[in-house]
Parts: C-alpha cells; sequence; structure tokens
C-alpha cells in the first residue's frame, strides 16, 4: 500500500532573511548613486558642448575679419610667384614633341622662345621652299596641344644655295 500524502494549505509564507534585505538595500543604494552620477555626466557634456559652440563661433567671427591691404611688397612677390609659376607649368615635353616630330625632313629647326604669360611660343625655322613651310604650318595647326599657330614673317634667303625660307610661327598652346 501506499503511504497517505500530508498536504498542508495553511503553512506559513516563508520570511525574508536578514542578508537578502540588506543586499537589496544596498543595490538600491548603489542604483541611486549611480544614477546621480549619470546626472551629473550628462549636465558636464551639455556644458562643454555649449563652451564649444561658443568657441567654434568666434574662430569663425574672427576668421572673416576684412584683410588688410597688401603692401608694394607683397604685391611684388605675388607676381613674381605667379611668373614663376607660369614658367614652370610649360608643357615643354609635349611642345617639343610636337615640333620636332615633323614627319617630312625639310624642316631645320633654329629655335624656340616661350612666353608664358599669353601662352606662347616661338618657333623659327628654315624650310627648303615656301611649300615646305606652308606644310609644316598646317602640321601645327592640326596639332591637338597648339592651337592659332600663324606665320609671323618669312624671309627668302636668296644668297644662299637652294634659296631656302626663314620663318617664324608664333602659336598658342592649350593649358592641361
Amino acid at each position: 500500500m501506499m503511504p497517505l500524502l500530508k498536504i498542508d494549505f495553511i503553512r506559513r509564507p516563508a520570511t525574508l532573511a536578514p542578508t537578502g534585505v540588506v543586499v537589496l538595500v544596498l543595490a538600491g543604494l548603489m542604483l541611486l548613486l549611480s544614477a546621480r552620477t549619470l546626472w551629473h555626466a550628462y549636465q558636464d557634456n551639455d556644458r562643454a558642448r555649449t563652451q564649444f559652440e561658443i568657441a567654434a563661433r568666434e574662430e569663425t567671427s574672427s576668421k572673416h575679419l576684412p584683410k588688410a591691404a597688401p603692401t608694394p611688397a607683397a604685391r611684388l612677390a605675388e607676381k613674381q610667384g605667379e611668373a614663376i609659376l607660369r614658367e614652370l607649368t610649360v608643357p615643354w615635353q609635349s611642345l617639343l614633341s610636337i615640333v620636332e616630330d615633323y614627319p617630312a625632313r625639310d624642316i631645320a629647326l633654329i629655335g624656340i622662345d616661350q612666353s608664358p604669360a599669353q601662352s606662347q611660343i616661338r618657333i623659327t625655322a628654315e624650310a627648303k621652299d615656301a611649300d615646305a613651310m606652308i606644310a609644316y604650318l598646317k602640321y601645327l595647326q592640326g596639332s591637338v596641344l597648339l592651337h592659332e599657330a600663324v606665320l609671323s614673317g618669312h624671309l627668302i634667303e636668296t644668297n644662299i644655295p637652294g634659296t631656302p625660307v626663314r620663318f617664324q610661327i608664333v602659336a598658342v598652346w592649350r593649358k592641361p
């Protein structure tokens, strides 16, 4: 047979242990202290952001002060710097390859002079005849880098055998 089962329906509720109550109170205090610390941290952050925005506004307002008029020495130095920069940015490699790579061998280059301020080069050359001079001019006008290539002058050398034509072409190069 089975033993009888006893069930107690009116048993007294369990009491809280004193250590559990102490731990619960300490946890509550720690929660309150951490909430207070977080509150102060948010306030400090808001103060720091406000100070940062004020400093940023002051800095941008000081940047927009009118500039003083440059001195004559500063203007001269700026012009000289621009002139040097123009001379350094001349695309010499490309210009020389266009001028020298003419496929016909009836042109002799005598000199090339530059004017970076106007982006111009002046080519002095000698051709065996006027037709070769015109062909060379058309070759330069058809190049990608040069435009406005014009004949600025020519001279037929009658005292030299073969009567070559000495000429000058002025061309403007395109800035890259």
